[in-house]
């Protein structure tokens, strides 16, 4: 139950001499404000329609790429077809339809080396699931999308469901050290809030972590909390991806929020891939 001190005196002697190994960037502005770190709970917000599951896959892809890295996929409201055409065409930064026939087979053994995916056609509920998980072979991420995919047990309300999902979900991050990323639905009520004037006048704005499905629990148990947000409805602007980063728990492994007002942008190229100040990571 105690831990030892001892185990914490590597880590204070290197946050004393600022020599903390930092998380793994992509090379891009967003490297201020977000790195991936092992065995962290990341949460991933925003109201529907805005992109969430399509940036995120973009991410994930960038850190394959960079690192290598493994991951497994759980989207229930996607099927895996879709999700492996999507990572292909950010991959190859074109819609399939245009790809040559090497040119795909090269690109789905890139995607299904660094990829799995859960099947979708049975529900599970959240302790079936993580059992069957740890049954394969560790990955560097898991990525659940959305956040009531699974089967709520009978006997407990949606709140404490909630809360007891959080927690179970960081510390099997935290034992396992593989990092999860969880994409959570913003309430309905969080639409209501718009813009009161300038260019995105009567559009929603970005929500708060507290505007997440189930209330404010989900920021209080991530390590990262990100919320994406794009104006879908707008003529000029719909091609624009923002980030903004709302918690960073350890800032000394890299990353810091954002100010409200000054996301990091992403904006969409060639309606298949995304550019960060003008740069492709991929």
């Amino acid at each position: 139950m105690i831990t030892n001190h001892r185990l914490n005196d590597e880590y204070l002697e290197l946050l004393r001499q600022d020599k903390i190994p930092q998380g793994k960037g992509l090379g891009i502005k967003l490297d201020d404000h977000i790195r991936f770190k092992e065995g962290t709970f990341n949460c991933i917000l925003g109201h529907a329609n805005v992109g969430k599951t399509y940036w995120l896959l973009w991410y994930l892809l960038c850190l394959s790429v960079k690192y290598n890295l493994k991951h497994l996929i759980y989207s229930s409201e996607n099927t895996v077809n879709g999700i492996k055409r999507n990572l292909i065409e950010l991959l190859m930064k074109q819609k399939v339809k245009r790809l040559t026939s090497n040119e795909l087979k090269n690109a789905k053994e890139f995607i299904e080396t660094h990829f799995d995916f859960i099947d979708t056609s049975k529900a599970y509920e959240l302790e079936e699931f993580m059992k069957e998980v740890q049954k394969l072979k560790r990955y560097d991420t898991l990525m659940i999308d959305p956040h009531n995919s699974f089967i709520k047990p009978q006997g407990i309300n949606a709140h404490d469901y909630d809360y007891l999902m959080a927690t179970k979900l960081r510390l099997f991050a935290k034992k396992f050290q593989t990092s999860i990323y969880l994409c959570i639905h913003a309430a309905t009520e969080a639409l209501r809030k718009t813009h009161k004037e300038g260019a995105y006048l009567g559009l929603p704005i970005p929500p708060n972590m507290s505007d997440a499905e189930g209330g404010g629990k989900w920021g209080n148990r991530a390590d990262d909390f990100i919320v994406i947000h794009r104006y879908p409805a707008h003529e000029t602007s719909w091609m624009y991806t923002e980030i903004h980063v709302k918690k960073v728990k350890e800032t000394e492994t890299g990353g810091m929020p954002t100010f409200s007002n000054n996301p990091v942008l992403f904006k969409l190229e060639n309606g298949t891939y995304f550019t960060c100040e003008s740069i492709n990571v991929i």
